[in-house]
Formats: structure tokens, sequence, C-alpha cells
């Protein structure tokens, strides 16, 4: 079976015990994002902080997590690291930072987790309220999502996948395991599900599909993003506004 059944536990916004904890309980809002190299007035960063935003980076770090630009500028070039629609981070940038915590994962025996998350009936808000209102609530939904995940996780959106009439989004969990991940899930699903987004025409209701995916010590697989999302395809057949959790192989 792919689906799972976890315990809630509305005190712990960390998502699960052994799990990072954020640095603000509280939802946080959205991290400002870099879409062009900023000019370099500070001294070159140390080994554990970015020379552009001063974010703590570890010594494995590729890439800052909070602007998206390299630990090495000297080695490496800037990402370009926006999604246009929802301004968050992109796929591209996402991808980069699933490498580094995989090697993480793999070296320090951590658990890892990914959320596919997708909106439900896109195609059909479109249709009530045209493209640009639309994107406008991708856009919001976004932010609600972001100020749902703890300081260490990283939201990004790929591309509206016209074909399929809807947006997808990824989220990373370091340090999370599967029911950690569940949890972190449940908690952005109610969270954007209560939300009345301001459109044209009153207010609407938006609601999620979320498959999620895990590896840890004990796993070898580490496709995390294809498995997340099968886990989502296989439960939006069952119905909308679900979690899924992928049956570990």
């Amino acid at each position: 079976m792919l689906s799972r059944e976890y315990g809630h536990n509305d005190r712990n916004d960390g998502y699960d015990d052994g799990a990072l904890m954020a640095k603000n309980p509280r939802a946080r809002t959205v991290r400002p994002i870099m879409q062009t190299r900023p000019t370099i007035v500070d001294p070159p960063r140390s080994a554990t902080s970015c020379g552009f935003c001063r974010a703590s980076l570890r010594t494995t770090d590729n890439y800052c997590s909070h602007c998206g630009m390299p630990a090495d500028p000297v080695s490496d070039k800037p990402l370009f690291v926006v999604e246009g629609i929802s301004n968050v981070f992109n796929a591209v940038f996402f991808d980069s930072l699933l490498e580094q915590e995989l090697n993480r994962a793999s070296r320090y025996g951590h658990d890892l987790s990914v959320l596919v998350v997708e909106i439900d009936d896109l195609s059909e808000l479109e249709a009530a309220y045209g493209y640009d209102q639309t994107n406008s609530l991708i856009r919001a939904v976004a932010g609600v999502m972001s100020g749902a995940i703890r300081e260490p996780d990283t939201l990004a959106a790929t591309n509206r996948v016209t074909a399929l009439g809807t947006k997808r989004f990824m989220i990373l969990l370091p340090e999370t395991p599967e029911e950690g991940a569940f949890r972190a899930a449940e908690k952005i699903r109610s969270l954007v599900g209560s939300t009345l987004f301001k459109v044209e025409g009153g207010p609407s209701v938006v609601t999620l599909s979320i498959g999620v995916a895990s590896t840890g010590p004990e796993r070898e697989d580490a496709n995390l993003v294809a498995r997340a999302t099968q886990a989502l395809i296989a439960g939006r057949a069952r119905g909308q506004n679900r979690i899924q959790v992928a049956a570990a192989d």
C-alpha cells in the first residue's frame, strides 16, 4: 500500500522529535531571493558563512540555500534560482541542493525526505479567474507554503505543466524521517486548505495533493523526487486534497 497514517502532533512544528527545529518557531515569511548577482562589498566568506547574504553554510555546501549564490565564487558561477510565476526557488537550484543533502545523508547517516505538491483543479481555477489571476493565486499559495515549513527546508517550483493543467512544487526536508515528512505535508495541506485567497470575484479556496518519499541510513533508494511524484499520482487517482506516502522499495 502507498498510503500511510500517522498520529498528528499539533505541538511540534519541527515535524519530528529528531528533526531540525526552526530558528523561529512561528511560521516564517518567504526568504528574500536575489535574482541578479549583487556587488560584493564585504570580505570573502568565512568557512561557515555565505559571502553574499551571510547565511550559515555547511562545509559540504556548494551553494547557499538562502540566496543561491556559490560557496566558492571563484570556481562556480551563480545559479539562476527563481521560478518566475511563484517567485520561489526553481527546479535547477532544488536539484543542486538535493544532491548536497543526499551526500550529507549518506555520509552522516541522516534521514532525508522530499514532498511533491500539486495544486488541485488549476485548469478550473484558470477558467474561472483567467491566466493572470491564476498566476497571482499560485504566488499566494507559494507564500503560504513557505510560511508553513522550517528554516532548514527548501521550497521550489517546477515550470507550469501546461499539458497537465497543473502546477507542482517540491519541498526538501533535511534530517526528516518519513513520519516527520507526513506531518509536514499535513501541516501544509491544512494551512493552504483553510486559507481564503483573494481573487477578483470573491475569495477562493485552494486544495493540495501531496506525495511523500523518504530515505534513511537503512535504505539505498535515493530517487526521492520520482518516488514522491509517483506517490502523488497514485494518490490523485484516489481523490484530491490528500497525502500519499511512497512505499519503501
